[in-house]
């Protein structure tokens, strides 16, 4: 209909013919009014559906999100907008999909940089199922995190509590540089794969944090431990074989305190970095450092370097980083050129999270290891030139064994929750098989173990 058919034809009009007019643009509402033939009571009806069509015209045209549009076709069933809002809807699903896989994708790439609570709250719970099952790891584990509780023991305080005859293994990092969390997976891998006993000496030194630290991989799935707990000082003595072999030997891991390395920037560097809270704990260990290190045992030490926390260029609170602390330690060691030279059997500077160091997948196993090999190497050159020098340096001299390890503890997921890998960790277990003699002495001790 043309204008002046509206115009001429309203008292004999359909609500709906009208609307139509006006919403196409023909007439208008005032020009209808001004025949005289638009009755109030059809005004009013008009008006009532004018304003119906305004407010779903608001919400066709602020629905943008794929809640909004269908909202809007659930509250418009009969909309004319209806099938623009369906097409739509269709684009969004798709592109919500394509979304959804995408950061499926980037998780899986960078699993470790999410917690579990992180994923169900942006993701929710059903994303977190699917890539539990994709990863092959038990949901239930992961949705039932608990961080580990570790309970310390007390360390020897003089010269007469450090037991004879031990070979002593010190273990060296920074805090939050993996050392403890590859203490446990070293510690696991001898209780199942090796022989682990309990020493007979006096003072039980560190025996229930050892069974702490083992039983975190208990059920070869574990959940790590905090970076740091107060980064306590413990000292384990045991004695260790492998399974079917006649004698034991005598070897204590002596894990030191990641704040120790502040310690040493304090002293180098005229300095004060360490929390007062902090410092009576630390000087603790310090000295019971130096009272291993002084003591007539054998030694071994492992220095921990986090691969990941360094090309990622990590500092702390005092804005420093592994590269400062390790060059304060080289310098320390420099100056106190008998640490190394008292009873030393072998010092290894261990590159943790070494499954970070990007190698050709499609390389062989054996290719592979020499070219993670290569590059921890160059790694270990090019960001700790200084402290690599000094501590080969001291080896040279004091004809000290010196080698660079990998270390993985295995595959970490959610940053918390670990499937141990022991191929590492048995490479550090058969070093220590191989450098420590077994007590074969026919004494009280070996007696009294045979009773």
């Amino acid at each position: 209909m043309e204008k002046k058919d509206y115009l001429n034809n309203v008292s004999y009009l359909s609500v709906d013919a009208i609307l139509n007019g006006i919403r196409s643009g023909i007439v208008t509402f005032k020009e209808l009014q001004e025949t005289g033939e638009f009755t109030r009571e059809k005004q009013n009806q008009v008006n009532s559906k004018l304003d119906g069509y305004a407010a779903e015209d608001n919400a066709f045209n602020s629905a943008r999100t794929l809640y909004q549009l269908r909202e809007f076709k659930r509250n418009y069933p009969n909309s004319e907008h209806i099938e623009e809002v369906n097409a739509k809807i269709v684009q969004k699903e798709h592109e919500e999909r394509e979304e959804q896989r995408r950061k499926y994708e980037e998780i899986r790439r960078n699993i470790n940089e999410y917690t579990p609570d992180e994923l169900k709250s942006e993701l929710g719970e059903e994303f977190l199922r699917n890539l539990c099952y994709d990863l092959r790891i038990d949901y239930d584990i992961v949705n039932n995190y608990d961080e580990p509780y570790l309970s310390f023991n007390d360390i020897p305080q003089n010269p007469d509590d450090v037991p004879s005859g031990f070979t002593d293994v010190f273990f060296w990092g920074i805090p939050s540089s993996g050392k403890t969390c590859a203490l446990s997976a070293i510690l696991s891998t001898i209780k199942s794969k090796y022989t682990m006993t309990n020493p007979i000496i006096e003072t039980k030194f560190g025996a229930t944090y050892r069974d702490s630290l083992v039983n975190i991989f208990r059920n070869e799935t574990g959940y790590l431990p905090a970076a740091t707990q107060k980064d306590r000082t413990q000292y384990m003595p045991f004695l260790l074989k492998k399974r079917n072999e006649k004698y034991y030997r005598q070897v204590s891991f002596f894990e030191l305190s990641g704040e120790v390395f502040k310690y040493f920037y304090e002293i180098t560097n005229n300095s004060r970095i360490l929390s007062e809270s902090d410092r009576d704990d630390v000087e603790m260990a310090f000295s019971t450092l130096n009272l291993l290190l002084n003591s007539k045992n054998q030694k071994i030490h492992f220095f921990f370097i986090d691969y990941k926390q360094e090309t990622k260029g990590t500092k702390d609170r005092n804005n420093l980083t592994q590269e400062n602390y390790l060059d304060a330690a080289a310098t320390y060691f420099r100056d106190r050129n008998d640490i190394f030279k008292k009873r030393t059997d072998a010092v290894y500077v261990v590159v943790t999270k070494s499954d970070e160091i990007k190698v050709d997948k499609n390389k062989s196993p054996e290719e592979q290891t020499k070219e993670r090999n290569k590059v921890a190497i160059e790694f270990l050159d090019k960001n700790f030139g200084g402290f690599m020098d000094v501590i080969k340096h001291r080896c040279s001299k004091d004809s000290v064994n010196f080698a660079v390890k990998m270390f993985s503890i295995g595959d970490v997921y959610f940053k918390k929750i670990c499937k141990i890998n022991h191929r590492y960790a048995e490479h550090i277990v058969e070093d220590l098989i191989d450098t420590v003699k077994p007590f074969k002495e026919d004494s009280w001790f070996t007696k009294k173990l045979k009773s």
